[in-house]
């Protein structure tokens, strides 16, 4: 019975969500207004998705609903929800990835990101992705639509790879030329580092700890790296390669970090341990605040309001705060957000 009722409400308040913005972005700490830029939301339909990945997904509802899944998946990842819960949250813009993993999660090409997320452009920004399958016999002719993808549409700030849904190891030398394009277009590539709980993931340190990375970063010094999860390793909910993503972007200039789903119910039990670590070994600089939206109605607002609420358990100055939830995304994509002054314009 609850778990029909928590069915409805979901259909409820899909089918009520609102593209209205607040009168006034950005949360309130302490008397003071912190702008929010979430890295890190996903959009797609549920006729792209894997049967393993439906079947994990089918599994929360009761039986007799699950005909409702298609429907409510193509609503809760389309443009209006993403927005809709950015507005409940007071986030002003959002990384929206293209996914292309057809083991695991399924497929939301760079194309089909484009045009959800048209006419939004000021607060939805696109990250690309390339098909990797098959690589070793159509690779040239991939890189190819790949870069003309990146040249094009102006609407992809960023690149989107997840080496463990896509089947390859973190320290493999093939995927090279699409870290020089990223360097090229001066597109930082969001790496999916530590495991997830997806069906078909591989679980293996050599495809989770960005340790593996190490000899990329080095060769490509003019890519942006941005360790998406820091990598946590949420399969077993536990910290397991976080240290070594720190390290990471301790030691080179251009590697940055993500914390998408530390907010989430699975790391609760967490949390407090990895945001401490961020402070303690000094690299607030270099986090951005991401989620891995959208999830469910009303995860982008749990998320940030349990990230915030760590953060301020742990000492965190509002300084630090605004570096984290918005700061240091303008810094390196160099895209406008009310409220923060850009690179160019804090030298001017």
């Amino acid at each position: 019975m609850k778990s029909r009722l928590s069915l409805l409400a979901a259909v409820a308040l899909l089918s009520a969500c609102s593209t209205e913005p607040p009168e006034q972005f950005g949360i309130v700490v302490d008397g003071s207004r912190i702008q929010v830029v979430d890295l890190h939301t996903h959009s797609g339909t549920w006729e792209n998705t894997p049967p393993g990945f439906r079947k994990r997904l089918g599994g929360r509802v009761p039986r007799g609903f699950y005909w409702l899944m298609s429907p409510l998946t193509d609503l809760n990842l389309g443009p209006g929800n993403i927005l809709s819960q950015m507005n409940s949250a007071g986030i002003y813009g959002a990384g929206v990835f293209a996914t292309i993993s057809p083991n695991t999660t399924g497929n939301a090409t760079t194309e089909f990101v484009a045009k959800q997320i048209a006419g939004n452009e000021d607060r939805l920004y696109g990250f690309a992705t390339i098909r990797l399958d098959r690589w070793n016999v159509d690779q040239a002719e991939r890189l190819a639509k790949f870069e003309e993808e990146l040249a094009t549409i102006d609407s992809m700030h960023g690149i989107k790879l997840a080496h463990a849904h896509q089947q390859y190891r973190l320290d493999d030398e093939r995927l090279w030329p699409i870290y020089e394009l990223a360097g090229k277009y001066g597109k930082p590539i969001y790496f999916h580092t530590g495991t997830s709980p997806n069906p078909g993931t591989r679980y293996e340190p050599e495809y989770a700890d960005a340790m593996y990375l190490e000899s990329a970063i080095q060769a490509h010094p003019d890519t942006i790296f941005i360790l998406g999860h820091t990598g946590y390793d949420t399969r077993i909910r536990a910290l397991t390669y976080v240290n070594s993503a720190i390290l990471m972007a301790q030691r080179y200039p251009n590697v940055y970090l993500e914390p998408g789903a530390l907010g989430a119910e699975r790391g609760e039990e967490v949390i407090d341990d990895f945001v401490t670590r961020l402070k303690d070994q000094n690299v607030l600089h270099k986090v951005i605040y991401g989620s891995d939206g959208v999830q469910f109605p009303g995860y982008l607002k749990s998320h940030l309001t349990n990230y915030v609420a760590a953060m301020q358990r742990n000492g965190y100055t509002k300084d630090e705060m605004r570096q984290v939830l918005a700061g240091n995304f303008v810094k390196v994509f160099g895209i406008e957000i009310p409220g923060i002054e850009t690179a160019a314009e804090e030298g001017e």
